[in-house]
């Protein structure tokens, strides 16, 4: 037992995956000299000079699951395991959406080397029983799709655009026939820059992540009208407004059980053309209050920012933590503190969690390098809309 690492707790005995409860008292405190970036996990590429925190860092980047907090522990429990069930090639898959009613797993690949010079119209669907993949054409064929939701039965899926032919767009998509309708796809004449993600309120309205992403990767043309920006469209009428605006660069949006708090990571940290990542740039997570009417996101505060690398996607289980797309695995926040609980990971190297999906007790991650299934939770994740 490394003087680094707590025990694990007594009901975690006989535990199949491999779990490590990081000390934080210990760690407080390092000998010697030691350094990392800001981007890589701190046990990813450890620039360390003492030879037992260096045995613990490599032992950590061996791991299914990190801890930090005995509640990491209680959430995910001892029987969950990680399975690479899907390897595939390392660019960033997105959109995860878990349908319940075909048993399948919606997602995406994004953005070059994929399809045309990244320009792609078919997406995955992944039979969550024999893990056996599908690649699909919607219909009318659905181009650049980034972000997805299920509710009341169908997907809802968002789009960074096409080209110089279509900006970014809101899609309703059935699961069955995989017919397609557009939604949405302008601020009254004023076209989207590309969306990067949604969120949907138990009231069946929409929170839209429109970002420079696909301007940044060159799938659209033309220059972003505006910076990017999260919009609210009230889903009885179709009204639509800016709800938050920022300089940096707006990307997941997910929203509390309660419907009372919407949270936005900032990944302003990404710069495009040329393509470049800085620590120094945007990268926290920040909680909104929501008005009655969801229109209004007052009280804007910041929550967290990753241990390492940024948050992407975002997904709120059904008792309210967070879990986060972070680069060498999916964080799960406490929603009260900001506090990282721990880490569910993919394994190292050049693998990448982007973002994940909810079953009951499981969940689904895609990013670079496939799709990873988490099982046996013990919490259970999905919600009840």
């Amino acid at each position: 037992m490394s003087s680094f690492l707590n025990p694990l707790p007594r009901f975690m005995n006989g535990t199949v995956a491999k779990w490590a409860y990081v000390s934080l008292s210990a760690v407080a405190t390092l000998p010697g000299n030691f350094n990392r970036s800001a981007l890589d996990a701190p046990w990813a590429d450890p620039d360390v000079s003492d030879g037992g925190l260096a045995r613990t860092l490599t032992f950590l980047n061996k791991t299914d699951f990190v801890a930090y907090d005995q509640k990491f522990f209680d959430i995910i429990g001892p029987d969950a395991t990680v399975e690479h069930v899907q390897k595939l090639a390392y660019q960033s898959h997105e959109a995860p959406c878990y349908i319940p009613d075909t048993n399948q797993v919606f997602f995406v690949e994004w953005g070059p080397p994929g399809g045309d010079d990244g320009i792609h119209s078919w997406q995955y669907l992944l039979d969550v029983e024999t893990n056996k993949l599908n690649q699909i054409t919607t219909d009318p064929p659905l181009h650049n799709a980034h972000g997805c939701v299920v509710y009341n039965h169908s997907l809802y899926v968002v789009t960074d655009g096409y080209g110089d032919e279509e900006s970014g767009k809101l899609v309703k998509l059935d699961p069955h026939t995989l017919k397609q309708e557009t939604l949405i796809n302008n601020y009254l004449v004023q076209p989207f820059a590309g969306f990067n993600d949604l969120e949907i309120d138990p009231r069946g309205n929409f929170y839209l992540t429109d970002s420079k992403s696909g301007w940044g990767r060159e799938i659209v043309d033309f220059t972003p009208p505006t910076n990017p920006t999260v919009y609210f469209v009230e889903r009885d009428t179709f009204r639509i407004k800016p709800v938050h605006i920022t300089d940096g660069n707006a990307n997941g949006v997910a929203i509390s059980p309660d419907g009372q708090t919407l949270y936005i990571p900032d990944t302003g940290i990404s710069h495009f053309r040329p393509s470049n990542k800085s620590p120094y740039r945007k990268r926290e997570m920040s909680a909104f209050d929501i008005s009655k009417s969801g229109a209004v996101l007052p009280n804007k505060r910041l929550l967290s920012e990753p241990i390492s690398y940024f948050y992407d996607g975002l997904r709120v289980s059904r008792n309210g933590w967070i879990f986060a797309g972070a680069g060498d695995g999916i964080d799960v926040i406490d929603p009260e503190n900001g506090f990282t609980l721990g880490t569910i990971r993919v394994g190292g190297g050049e693998n990448l969690a982007v973002s994940m999906t909810f079953g009951k007790n499981e969940l689904w991650i895609v990013g670079r390098g496939g799709v990873w299934h988490v099982k046996n939770i013990r919490e259970r994740l999905d919600r009840d809309w």
